[in-house]
C-alpha cells in the first residue's frame, strides 16, 4: 500500500481529497493495521489453503480484500463528504488485488518452506 498511496495514486488522492488529508501522516495506525491484516491474510488465505492450489489462496485473498477494503471504502464514502466515488472504487479495487497478490506470495513462500522442512 505504501507504493500505491505514496507513488501510484498519490496524485489522485491529492486532487480528489486534498482538504481532507493531513500534511504529515500518522504512521502508527497503519503499522498496527497492516501487522494485523498480514496475520489475518496468512491464516485465512495461506494456511487455510496449504494443501490446495495457488488459485485457492488467490481467490480467498481477493475475497478477504474485497470485504476488508470494501468495509473501509463503503463506510468512508457514506460518512466523509469529500471521499469521492472515484477514490472509493480505485482504492477498493487496489486493496482487493493487493490482498490477493499478497496471499499468493505468502502461499508460495509457505510451500517453499514446507517443501524444505519435509526433506
Amino acid at each position: 500500500d505504501f507504493l500505491w498511496l505514496g507513488v501510484i495514486a498519490d496524485g489522485w488522492y491529492q486532487s480528489e481529497m486534498a482538504p481532507l488529508l493531513r500534511s504529515q501522516f500518522i504512521t502508527w495506525p497503519w503499522v498496527v493495521f497492516y501487522l494485523m491484516y498480514g496475520c489475518v491474510v496468512f491464516v485465512l488465505a495461506v494456511v487455510a489453503n496449504r494443501d490446495k492450489s495457488l488459485l485457492y489462496a488467490g481467490i480467498d485473498g481477493a475475497l478477504l480484500g474485497l470485504a476488508s477494503y470494501g468495509a473501509y471504502n463503503l463506510t468512508a464514502y457514506s460518512i466523509i463528504e469529500g471521499f469521492t466515488l472515484f477514490i472509493m472504487l480505485i482504492d477498493w479495487a487496489w486493496g482487493t488485488c493487493l490482498t490477493s497478490a499478497s496471499a499468493m506470495a505468502g502461499w508460495l513462500g509457505f510451500q517453499l518452506v514446507k517443501g524444505k522442512s519435509s526433506e
